[in-house]
Order: C-alpha cells, then structure tokens, then sequence
C-alpha cells in the first residue's frame, strides 16, 4: 500500500497522515428516486495551513457514461480517466481534525470531527473515529438555511486498500430512511502541494 508522509507534520495531525493528498476517482450513486449514475469524484486533503487539521475540499459530478460502465474494481485513476464530467452534482469544502480532547483508546484509534458546508444551505457536524487506515463518521447535526436541502444524518465508512480510498456514504433525506447512496473509490495523485511548508530553519 503507497502512503506518502508528508514531512513537518504537526504531531495531531499523525493519525489523518495517510489522508494527505489530492484524490481522483469516481463511482455509483443512487438514491430514492434517483437513478443509478455513474460519477467523478475529486476530493484533497490539504495540511499546508500547518494546523491541527486538514482542510477538505470535495467535488462530484455526474458522468456522461451510464453507470454499467464503473468497474468497481478498478483503481480509482482507471474510472476517473474513463469517465466524463457533466453536471456538477455536489461540493463541500470545510475542515476534519483529531478531537483535541480526547486520547488514543485501547484499541489505538482516536476520536475525528469534521465541519463540512455545502452551496445548498446546509452544513454538517461529524463525529467518528480513525484507526490505522480506515475511518468511520456520523452526522452529530445537520445545519439547514431555510431554502436548504433536506439532509436529516449521513454516515460514512471509509479506508485505504490497495493504495486506494474506499468509500460507502449513507444519507438520510427527503423523506427518506438511511440508505446507501454513494459507493466510490479514489487514487491519490502525490500532490506536494497539500504537504506542510517547511520551517524557515529547516530550509536554511
């Protein structure tokens, strides 16, 4: 499994290491009332603030290709240069860090919160937990605008295989119970540029 450390981490940021990277992929969505879509997925994980966090930019667009052409088992870089973006679906951008207040458990994972926003008037709160390569979250509140979408909880299981990101996103919404929404798999691209800028002593 390819993981890139990236040097001058701040030490709580060791647990969401891996995480660091520009990611490319795509996947299967499908919901009440949505039909199965095939869809391209970026998503990068950026610590070159050189804070206790990442911050987390997300972007999805529907594929012009139907969804009998995702190979689920393909790498995430295969399904992202086959597919081709049009519509732009949904983005969020915000923040994940590891609980400040909380301790390593017994288990050796840590507990993980996230702020995420959307351009749809809603705003999520996730709590989880991250262990070695893999992580798991729930919506601890969901913020809406009064025109905003009608997320009700998400939760989402997520880990590194194979060098990729794996991923399973379940929501509640419109109406409708929790059920699986989106399925997906993402390549990392060794984006440098989301590393932490080196201290002006250790560039000397």
């Amino acid at each position: 499994m390819a993981i890139r450390l990236p040097e001058n981490l701040v030490p709580e940021n060791t647990p969401l290491a891996w995480m660091i990277d520009s990611w490319v992929g795509g996947g299967i969505l499908e919901y009440e009332n949505v039909e199965p879509a095939a869809y391209i997925h970026e998503m990068c994980f950026d610590a070159s603030d050189g804070g206790p966090y990442l911050k987390v930019t997300s972007k999805v667009w529907l594929a012009k290709e139907p969804a009998g052409v995702v190979d689920k088992e393909a790498p995430g870089q295969v399904t992202y240069d086959q597919l081709t973006k049009d519509e732009l679906w949904m983005q969020h951008t915000g923040y994940i860090r590891v609980n400040p207040e909380s301790n390593q458990r017994e288990d050796g994972s840590y507990e993980i919160e996230s702020m995420l926003t959307s351009p749809v008037g809603v705003a999520h709160a996730w709590v989880g937990l991250i262990n070695g390569p893999r992580l798991q979250m729930i919506t601890d509140s969901v913020m809406r605008s009064g025109s905003g979408a009608m997320i009700e909880a998400a939760k989402i299981m997520a880990g590194s295989v194979a060098s990729d990101l794996f991923y399973a996103l379940d929501m509640a919404a419109f109406g409708a119970d929790m059920r699986s929404y989106m399925a997906g798999r993402l390549s990392r691209t060794f984006d440098a540029s989301v590393d932490p800028a080196a201290d002006e002593q250790d560039a000397q």
